[in-house]
């Protein structure tokens, strides 16, 4: 064997993996835990899961791959000054108005949309509610950089994570923070973390936790892209769709008006060697609204068929906090509209109404960068549990779909990015797919003009 071991911290739950990549990539071990709000709860979380799931393993890379836009401010001696800063969880927007006054154009130079959710913005919230915090702060970390740091002591990132804090300089020839965006905020550019080159390790394992000392430690990056990437969305045209607690649409291309993209939603970045550029979307209430929906509609659509589909008359307006993209909405609100006629109507309603949301996004994407959107890898918890998802995107979407079977996907997939960076695996190797059959269904393109018409009613 030749195994690896992979991390993801995400929005819910973190989780660590064991891969085997001396013959394909074979999921070994996984462990699971809830991802705390703190610090050291964090770190004792992560180290809890190494230890349960390498023990007695010949562990010979690390990847860690997290949820982006999360970070926490830490002093000299590294103790944590703030809880984790979680992207859903922003409490900056009078940081946000005022930042947007003062750099109207920041969102197109950076390709990243004007949220409140970008470290930049939150840094800035700090300043005005809790001064003392960036008085005191001498390392800005996110959540892939704290793991990274607990086990190799290193002050590092990736770039697709770095691309998101809305503080890169896109002026600069190589990758670097913007002087002049830290110095409004009283902060040195060493504060934040260095800028790994992709395929450069954040360091070596100290032997905490149980690894074996000397072992690479990789940064994989933002948890969609090192799905996306894993699963095999790799060339220009390829679009990788991400369900778990939120959803992310990816779509890899070499001509993109960013502009356009970014005031319309879209954050524009890399893919995680660093070879094309991506347009991503995104729907913040995927898994989490059907967790969070009253009589949870889960079981209903866990019994659901693949082969056929019956359309719902049911729409539903899945922004329970405003819409992101197409058409940023921060007004949008949760509506059901239609009359249920049929049981499970309702339930479908809700699952087809997060399909077609997905398919304007793409739609949107090839607005964008002039190219079709319609070779999809679906991955995420969401695709297992509800094996409908799948067959009705690629019905809904007249696309060719395909759906990721390997467990825990971006956890399994930042452990086969680090094995390829480490030169022990191919970098051909991707997680195992399988085709999905399109859903035979009527009336889904009349539902998707009724999807759209409610979605862009003022």
């Amino acid at each position: 064997m030749t195994i690896a071991l992979g991390l993801d911290l995400g929005s819910t739950t973190t989780k660590a993996v064991l891969v085997d990549v001396a013959d394909g990539c074979r999921v070994l071990r996984v462990g699971r835990a809830a991802t705390p709000d703190d610090v050291p709860a964090l770190r004792d979380t992560v180290g809890r899961l190494l230890r349960d799931i390498a023990a007695d393993a010949q562990v010979a890379a690390v990847g860690i791959a997290s949820m982006a836009e999360t970070g926490v401010a830490l002093d000299e001696d590294g103790t944590a000054l703030t809880p984790l800063l979680r992207w859903d969880r922003t409490h900056t927007h009078a940081a946000h108005a005022r930042l947007r006054t003062r750099h109207p154009h920041l969102p197109e130079r950076t390709g990243i949309p004007d949220t409140p959710k970008p470290a930049l913005v939150v840094l800035h919230g700090l300043r005005e509610r809790a001064p003392e915090v960036l008085t005191r702060m001498r390392r800005w970390q996110g959540v892939a950089d704290l793991a990274a740091a607990a086990l190799t002591g290193a002050h590092a990132t990736d770039h697709t994570l770095a691309a998101r804090t809305m503080m890169l300089d896109p002026d600069a020839p190589q990758r670097r923070w913007d002087a002049a965006l830290l110095a409004e905020l009283g902060l040195a550019p060493e504060v934040l973390p260095g800028i790994l080159a992709p395929g450069e390790p954040a360091g070596r394992a100290g032997g905490a936790f149980g690894l074996p000392a000397g072992v690479p430690v990789y940064i994989a990056g933002h948890d969609h892209a090192v799905g996306a990437w894993a699963a095999g969305a790799r060339q220009v045209g390829d679009v990788a769709d991400s369900l778990g607690t939120a959803e992310a649409v990816m779509a890899i291309t070499e001509h993109v008006d960013t502009a356009a993209a970014v005031r319309d939603g879209f954050s524009v970045g890399r893919t995680v060697d660093d070879l094309h550029a991506t347009v991503m979307g995104g729907n913040a209430a995927c898994g989490a609204l059907l967790v969070q929906w009253p009589d949870s509609p889960l079981p209903t659509l866990a019994a659901q068929g693949t082969d056929t589909w019956s359309t719902s008359p049911v729409t539903v307006l899945p922004y329970p906090r405003g819409r992101q993209c197409p058409h940023p909405n921060p007004n949008a609100h949760l509506r059901v509209l239609g009359t249920p006629i049929e049981t499970g109507d309702l339930e479908r309603g809700i699952l087809q109404s997060l399909v077609l949301h997905s398919r304007w996004m793409r739609t949107a994407m090839q607005r964008h960068t002039g190219m079709d959107a319609d070779r999809i890898v679906l991955f995420g918890s969401l695709t297992e549990r509800i094996p409908a998802w799948a067959p009705l995107t690629a019905a809904a979407g007249r696309a060719h779909v395909r759906r990721c079977t390997a467990t825990e996907p971006v956890a399994a997939g930042a452990a086969l990015l680090a094995a390829v960076r480490a030169g022990l695996a191919a970098d051909t190797l991707v997680l195992d797919t399988v085709e999905s059959t399109p859903s035979a269904s009527d009336g889904l393109e009349a539902a998707y003009d009724r999807f759209l018409a409610a979605a862009l009613d003022p």
